[in-house]
């Protein structure tokens, strides 16, 4: 199975307040040989919610750099898609959805590869879910 990853879920696996034992159950029983795809986003993503963590001193700048090392081990494969067709993808997504961009990337990603998706984001998985994208929360 392939499996695409938005930044609230990957966030809840590797940040220690936001852990969820329902996400690492659903992670539990992802095997490692299986696809794990992100849009390129999830790095920006990423580094804006750590900054946040930082910002609001839920955690030192020390204490997130320690978040690398699983955040490595989660062997997510970023997806490179681009360009102008991409670009209305997307917007036609957001408007359909009234999604952002950022989450129209997730959803297009899921749909494109036959993957589910795993979110934590409500509109995204209602969106999901119309589109006919297996949800994984």
């Amino acid at each position: 199975m392939i499996y695409v990853f938005d930044a609230s879920f990957v966030g809840a696996l590797i940040i220690p307040d936001e852990k969820k034992p329902a996400i690492d159950k659903i992670y539990a029983n992802i095997k490692n040989e299986e696809e794990k795809l992100a849009p390129h986003l999830l790095w920006y993503e990423i580094a804006s919610i750590f900054r946040n963590l930082i910002r609001h001193k839920r955690f030192t700048f020390d204490d997130v750099l320690t978040f690398f090392p699983s955040l490595t081990a989660l062997s997510i494969i970023c997806d490179f898609e681009t360009g102008p067709g991409y670009a209305e993808k997307l917007l036609r997504l957001c408007n359909d959805y009234n999604l952002s961009s950022y989450d129209a990337s997730y959803l297009e990603l899921a749909e494109r590869k036959r993957a589910a998706l795993c979110t934590l984001d409500d509109n995204l998985i209602i969106a999901a879910k119309k589109r006919g994208v297996t949800v994984l929360v």
